[in-house]
Protein backbone atom coordinates (compact mmCIF):
# COMPACT_ATOMS: atom_id res chain seq x y z
CA UNK A 1 0.00 0.00 0.00
CA UNK A 2 1.34 3.43 -0.93
CA UNK A 3 1.06 5.95 1.92
CA UNK A 4 0.56 9.51 0.69
CA UNK A 5 -0.68 11.30 3.80
CA UNK A 6 1.93 10.83 6.54
CA UNK A 7 4.70 13.05 7.87
CA UNK A 8 5.62 16.73 7.65
CA UNK A 9 5.89 16.60 3.87
CA UNK A 10 2.35 15.26 3.42
CA UNK A 11 1.15 18.54 1.90
CA UNK A 12 3.38 17.91 -1.12
CA UNK A 13 1.93 15.50 -3.65
CA UNK A 14 4.18 12.53 -4.25
CA UNK A 15 5.45 12.23 -7.81
CA UNK A 16 6.46 9.15 -9.82
CA UNK A 17 8.52 9.46 -12.98
CA UNK A 18 7.72 6.46 -15.19
CA UNK A 19 10.32 5.81 -17.89
CA UNK A 20 9.21 3.04 -20.24
CA UNK A 21 9.48 2.83 -24.03
CA UNK A 22 6.52 0.46 -24.44
CA UNK A 23 3.46 2.72 -24.73
CA UNK A 24 0.98 0.07 -23.56
CA UNK A 25 3.07 -0.84 -20.50
CA UNK A 26 3.63 2.85 -19.73
CA UNK A 27 -0.11 3.54 -19.86
CA UNK A 28 -0.92 0.52 -17.68
CA UNK A 29 1.52 1.63 -14.98
CA UNK A 30 0.12 5.16 -14.99
CA UNK A 31 -3.44 3.85 -14.68
CA UNK A 32 -2.37 1.70 -11.72
CA UNK A 33 -0.54 4.45 -9.81
CA UNK A 34 -2.69 7.54 -10.38
CA UNK A 35 -5.67 6.26 -8.31
CA UNK A 36 -3.24 5.94 -5.37
CA UNK A 37 -3.06 9.73 -5.14
CA UNK A 38 0.26 9.98 -6.96
CA UNK A 39 1.23 12.48 -9.63
CA UNK A 40 2.57 10.37 -12.50
CA UNK A 41 4.76 11.74 -15.29
CA UNK A 42 5.57 9.32 -18.11
CA UNK A 43 8.49 9.37 -20.53
CA UNK A 44 9.44 7.09 -23.41
CA UNK A 45 13.20 7.32 -22.95
CA UNK A 46 15.90 8.37 -20.52
CA UNK A 47 16.82 11.27 -22.79
CA UNK A 48 13.24 12.58 -22.75
CA UNK A 49 13.20 12.41 -18.96
CA UNK A 50 16.50 14.29 -18.66
CA UNK A 51 15.20 17.03 -20.93
CA UNK A 52 11.99 17.54 -18.95
CA UNK A 53 12.46 16.30 -15.38
CA UNK A 54 11.22 18.38 -12.47
CA UNK A 55 13.06 17.24 -9.32
CA UNK A 56 11.13 19.27 -6.72
CA UNK A 57 9.08 17.50 -4.05
CA UNK A 58 9.04 13.88 -2.80
CA UNK A 59 9.35 11.53 -5.76
CA UNK A 60 10.79 8.35 -7.21
CA UNK A 61 11.75 6.89 -10.57
CA UNK A 62 10.14 3.78 -12.01
CA UNK A 63 12.11 2.73 -15.05
CA UNK A 64 12.81 -0.14 -17.38
CA UNK A 65 16.46 -1.06 -17.79
CA UNK A 66 16.24 -1.92 -21.48
CA UNK A 67 15.40 1.47 -22.96
CA UNK A 68 16.25 2.78 -26.42
CA UNK A 69 19.38 4.90 -26.33
CA UNK A 70 20.50 5.34 -22.73
CA UNK A 71 19.65 2.29 -20.63
CA UNK A 72 17.87 2.62 -17.30
CA UNK A 73 20.96 1.56 -15.35
CA UNK A 74 23.02 4.13 -17.27
CA UNK A 75 20.49 6.82 -16.37
CA UNK A 76 20.85 5.94 -12.69
CA UNK A 77 24.63 6.32 -12.94
CA UNK A 78 24.21 9.65 -14.75
CA UNK A 79 21.86 10.98 -12.07
CA UNK A 80 24.16 9.81 -9.28
CA UNK A 81 27.09 11.60 -10.92
CA UNK A 82 24.95 14.76 -11.08
CA UNK A 83 24.17 14.49 -7.37
CA UNK A 84 20.49 13.63 -7.89
CA UNK A 85 19.30 11.47 -4.99
CA UNK A 86 15.81 10.51 -6.19
CA UNK A 87 15.21 6.84 -5.26
CA UNK A 88 14.45 4.47 -8.12
CA UNK A 89 12.75 1.18 -8.91
CA UNK A 90 14.49 -0.58 -11.80
CA UNK A 91 12.64 -3.23 -13.79
CA UNK A 92 14.69 -5.73 -15.77
CA UNK A 93 14.18 -9.04 -17.51
CA UNK A 94 17.66 -10.30 -16.73
CA UNK A 95 18.64 -9.26 -13.21
CA UNK A 96 21.92 -10.61 -11.87
CA UNK A 97 23.63 -10.01 -8.55
CA UNK A 98 26.12 -7.62 -10.17
CA UNK A 99 23.45 -5.57 -11.99
CA UNK A 100 21.35 -5.39 -8.82
CA UNK A 101 24.30 -4.23 -6.71
CA UNK A 102 25.31 -1.67 -9.34
CA UNK A 103 21.77 -0.30 -9.57
CA UNK A 104 21.47 0.01 -5.79
CA UNK A 105 24.81 1.77 -5.58
CA UNK A 106 23.39 4.40 -7.91
CA UNK A 107 20.03 5.07 -6.29
CA UNK A 108 17.77 2.06 -6.85
CA UNK A 109 15.93 0.87 -3.76
CA UNK A 110 14.41 -2.10 -5.60
CA UNK A 111 15.26 -4.14 -8.69
CA UNK A 112 12.29 -6.13 -9.99
CA UNK A 113 12.31 -9.01 -12.45
CA UNK A 114 9.94 -9.02 -15.41
CA UNK A 115 7.14 -9.83 -15.31
CA UNK A 116 6.30 -8.35 -11.91
CA UNK A 117 2.91 -8.19 -10.22
CA UNK A 118 0.99 -4.99 -9.59
CA UNK A 119 1.35 -5.61 -5.85
CA UNK A 120 5.13 -5.93 -6.07
CA UNK A 121 5.31 -2.79 -8.20
CA UNK A 122 3.08 -0.82 -5.84
CA UNK A 123 5.07 -1.91 -2.79
CA UNK A 124 8.37 -1.01 -4.44
CA UNK A 125 7.13 2.44 -5.46
CA UNK A 126 5.75 3.01 -1.96
CA UNK A 127 9.10 2.08 -0.41
CA UNK A 128 10.99 4.37 -2.81
CA UNK A 129 8.75 7.35 -2.08
CA UNK A 130 8.96 6.70 1.67
CA UNK A 131 12.75 6.68 1.38
CA UNK A 132 12.70 10.03 -0.42
CA UNK A 133 10.34 11.58 2.12
CA UNK A 134 12.60 10.40 4.96
CA UNK A 135 15.71 11.77 3.23
CA UNK A 136 14.08 15.15 2.69
CA UNK A 137 12.89 15.35 6.30
CA UNK A 138 16.40 14.56 7.54
CA UNK A 139 17.93 17.16 5.22
CA UNK A 140 15.37 19.87 5.95
CA UNK A 141 17.13 21.34 9.04
CA UNK A 142 20.34 21.61 7.02
CA UNK A 143 18.58 23.34 4.12
CA UNK A 144 16.84 25.81 6.43
CA UNK A 145 20.08 26.61 8.26
CA UNK A 146 22.01 27.16 5.03
CA UNK A 147 19.25 29.40 3.64
CA UNK A 148 19.35 31.60 6.74
CA UNK A 149 23.13 31.93 6.80
CA UNK A 150 23.24 32.66 3.07
CA UNK A 151 21.73 36.07 3.89
CA UNK A 152 24.95 37.13 5.66
CA UNK A 153 27.63 39.12 3.84
CA UNK A 154 31.37 38.42 4.09
CA UNK A 155 32.02 40.71 7.05
CA UNK A 156 29.08 39.26 8.98
CA UNK A 157 30.32 35.73 8.26
CA UNK A 158 33.73 36.75 9.59
CA UNK A 159 32.12 37.97 12.81
CA UNK A 160 30.07 34.78 12.99
CA UNK A 161 33.17 32.58 12.83
CA UNK A 162 34.83 34.52 15.64
CA UNK A 163 31.65 34.41 17.75
CA UNK A 164 31.62 30.63 17.32
CA UNK A 165 35.26 30.57 18.45
CA UNK A 166 34.27 32.45 21.61
CA UNK A 167 36.08 35.67 20.73
CA UNK A 168 34.74 38.69 22.72
CA UNK A 169 33.35 41.70 20.86
CA UNK A 170 36.32 43.88 21.83
CA UNK A 171 38.81 41.45 20.30
CA UNK A 172 36.64 41.00 17.21
CA UNK A 173 36.62 44.76 16.73
CA UNK A 174 40.40 44.91 17.13
CA UNK A 175 41.01 42.10 14.64
CA UNK A 176 38.68 43.61 12.06
CA UNK A 177 39.79 47.20 12.61
CA UNK A 178 36.29 48.44 13.41
CA UNK A 179 34.57 49.88 16.46
CA UNK A 180 32.67 47.74 18.96
CA UNK A 181 29.34 49.25 17.89
CA UNK A 182 29.97 47.95 14.35
CA UNK A 183 30.61 44.47 15.73
CA UNK A 184 27.45 44.67 17.83
CA UNK A 185 25.48 45.76 14.77
CA UNK A 186 26.82 42.85 12.75
CA UNK A 187 26.06 40.41 15.56
CA UNK A 188 22.52 41.74 15.67
CA UNK A 189 22.16 41.14 11.93
CA UNK A 190 23.54 37.62 12.36
CA UNK A 191 20.98 36.78 15.05
CA UNK A 192 18.20 38.28 12.97
CA UNK A 193 19.12 36.40 9.79
CA UNK A 194 19.65 33.15 11.70
CA UNK A 195 16.39 33.68 13.63
CA UNK A 196 18.01 32.78 16.96
CA UNK A 197 18.11 34.43 20.38
CA UNK A 198 21.24 32.97 21.96
CA UNK A 199 24.75 31.76 21.18
CA UNK A 200 23.64 28.19 21.94
CA UNK A 201 20.89 28.40 19.32
CA UNK A 202 23.33 29.97 16.87
CA UNK A 203 25.80 27.12 17.39
CA UNK A 204 23.09 24.51 16.77
CA UNK A 205 22.08 26.27 13.56
CA UNK A 206 25.68 26.44 12.36
CA UNK A 207 26.19 22.75 13.11
CA UNK A 208 23.11 21.94 11.02
CA UNK A 209 24.46 24.12 8.20
CA UNK A 210 27.86 22.46 8.35
CA UNK A 211 29.66 25.66 9.33
CA UNK A 212 31.07 23.93 12.43
CA UNK A 213 31.56 20.25 13.26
Amino acid sequence: MIATDNGPLSAEQKRVFVIEDDAAARSAVCEMLEPKGLKVEAYGSAEEFLANRKPEGPSCLLLDDRLPGMRGSELLRRLAEDGVQTPAVLITGYATTSTTVDAMRHGAVSVLDKPCSDIALEEAVGAAIAADVLRREQEQPSRVAKERLSKLNDSEMEVLRMVLDGVPNKQIASRMGVCIRTVESRRSKIYSAAQVNSVAELVRLCVAAGVVD
